[in-house]
């Protein structure tokens, strides 16, 4: 069962490793145009935001929970399915011996 779970894993990582990448073309007129700053400030900006908005907090809360409750729906059923294939193994081997 553990080789399933993982054939799964590594299937949703291709899965979104495939689709986060782009293809470059070349082109054949090609023209960099470099940019001149006239003001560069290093320094971190003093007047940051030191807490996220309450609507931030709050689509973050969401989406926390909704991960929480997806992650628990997963335990379950693979919890289940392995109770479900350790049935069936043991079946299996007493039928053979």
């Amino acid at each position: 069962m553990s080789r399933l779970l993982l054939a799964c894993v590594f299937a949703l990582m291709g899965v979104f490793g495939i689709a986060g990448t782009s293809v470059a073309e070349e082109s054949a007129n090609v023209v960099v145009a470099a940019q001149q700053t006239t003001a560069v400030n290093p320094a971190p900006d003093v007047n940051a935001p030191q807490e996220p908005s309450p609507e931030v907090r709050q689509e973050t809360k969401r989406k926390l929970w909704i991960g929480a409750i997806a992650l628990g729906l997963f335990v379950l059923v693979y919890y289940r399915n392995k109770k479900r294939w350790a049935k069936w193994r043991k079946e299996r081997a007493a039928k053979k011996g």
